[in-house]
C-alpha cells in the first residue's frame, strides 16, 4: 500500500525512470529549450498513463511535488487550469486562453518569459488545436444553416460563446434567435455584455435543471453543447443527449463534440493541470446515437477532427411531414 507522502517515497523502483524524465524536462526548461523539454514531457506522461493505467492516478499526484511543477505552472493556461478559479478546470476563460481572446493577451504579456514560451509551446499541441477546430466547425454549421433559412440556436454550456465572433451569419443577422444557456453566472455575464447587440440571449440553468425538465428553453434547427459530454458519466450523457434531441426541432441538427480516448495530451492534462475529462471513442458516440427514438433519427455521423483529438456525434432529427404538408 502506497502511503501520499512525498515524490520519492510514492515511485517504486520501476518508476525511477520517470523520475529521470522529470529532472531532465526540468533541466531542459531551465536552460530555455521549452519545445524539446515539452515534446519529451507529454510524450512520456502520455506512455505512461497508457501502459500502467493502475499506478497512474498515484504518479500524476506526484508530478505535482516534482519541482517541474513551479516551471511548468509560470504557464497561464496551466496554471489556470490547476488552481480553477471557477471552481473547476476547463472554464470560458481557459478557452478564450485557447482562442487568443478576452484575458489571454494580458495573462501572456503579465507572464515571465519561461510562462510565455511555455504558453506558445502549449498553443500547438493537438488539443489545443482541436478545440480551435471545434469552434470553427459549429461557427460553419451555423453559417451553412443559415444560408437556406434564418436558425434558431441554442448552445449548452455556452462558455463566453466564441464562436459567434466567426459566424458570417450572425454578423450579417441571418440567424433568427440565438439562446446561451450555462450555469455559470459570469460567463453569462461575458456573453450579455459582447453579444446581446447581435441578438443573443441567455439562460442560466444547470444540466440537472434540463434532465428535471426545470429548463426547457423550447425547440431549435440547432442544439450542440460544447465540452459538456466531456464531463458526463455514460447514462447521464445518454439521459441529456435524449433531452437536446428534445429540445431539437424536427427537421435539425444536434451536435455532441468529446474528446477521443487516447489523446496525447491527457497524461500532462491531469498531471499539471489538474484536468481530467470522460473520453469516448467512436463505439462510446454510437451508443449515445442508439439510445435517442430511433424512429425520429433521419441520420447521424460520427467523425473527428483532423488531429484525432476530437470526435463528433451529428444527428438529423426526422422532418414532420405532416405539418409539412399542411403548410
Amino acid at each position: 500500500m502506497r502511503t501520499a507522502t512525498n515524490f520519492a517515497t510514492q515511485l517504486t523502483a520501476p518508476a525511477t525512470q520517470n523520475r529521470q524524465v522529470l529532472d531532465v524536462a526540468q533541466a531542459r526548461l531551465q536552460e530555455g529549450r521549452v519545445a524539446l523539454a515539452m515534446d519529451e514531457l507529454v510524450e512520456d506522461l502520455r506512455a505512461r498513463r497508457e501502459e500502467e493505467p493502475e499506478d497512474w492516478p498515484a504518479y500524476a499526484r506526484a508530478c505535482q511535488n516534482h519541482p517541474i511543477r513551479e516551471l511548468l505552472h509560470q504557464d497561464p493556461f496551466t496554471y489556470w487550469a490547476f488552481s480553477k478559479p471557477r471552481g473547476y478546470a476547463g472554464d470560458a476563460v481557459m478557452m478564450d486562453y485557447i482562442y487568443g481572446l478576452g484575458e489571454a493577451k494580458q495573462a501572456e504579456q503579465e507572464a515571465t518569459p519561461l510562462g510565455r514560451a511555455l504558453f506558445q509551446a502549449i498553443g500547438a499541441n493537438p488539443s489545443v488545436r482541436a478545440v480551435r477546430y471545434r469552434r470553427q466547425l459549429i461557427a460553419g454549421l451555423i453559417d451553412r444553416m443559415a444560408a437556406r433559412a434564418n436558425p434558431s440556436v441554442l448552445a449548452l454550456a455556452a462558455g463566453h460563446l466564441r464562436e459567434v465572433e466567426i459566424s458570417r451569419a450572425m454578423r450579417a443577422g441571418c440567424v433568427r434567435s440565438y439562446v446561451a444557456f450555462d450555469q455559470d453566472q459570469a460567463s453569462l455575464a461575458v456573453i450579455d455584455h459582447d453579444y446581446a447587440h447581435l441578438g443573443v440571449q441567455t439562460i442560466h440553468g444547470s444540466v440537472r435543471h434540463l434532465l428535471a425538465g426545470q429548463s426547457l428553453p423550447g425547440q431549435f434547427d440547432f442544439v450542440y453543447a460544447v465540452g459538456l459530454f466531456d464531463y458526463l458519466p455514460g447514462p447521464a450523457a445518454a439521459a441529456l443527449a435524449n433531452r437536446m434531441f428534445q429540445m431539437t426541432r424536427p427537421g435539425g441538427l444536434m451536435l455532441i463534440p468529446n474528446f477521443l480516448t487516447g489523446i496525447r495530451d491527457a497524461g500532462y492534462m491531469e498531471a499539471f493541470m489538474d484536468w481530467h475529462l470522460i473520453y469516448r471513442n467512436h463505439a462510446n458516440m454510437k451508443y449515445l446515437a442508439a439510445s435517442l427514438p430511433a424512429g425520429e433519427v433521419e441520420d447521424y455521423w460520427i467523425f473527428d477532427d483532423h488531429d484525432e483529438t476530437i470526435t463528433y456525434l451529428m444527428v438529423a432529427k426526422e422532418r414532420d411531414w405532416s405539418k409539412e404538408t399542411q403548410q
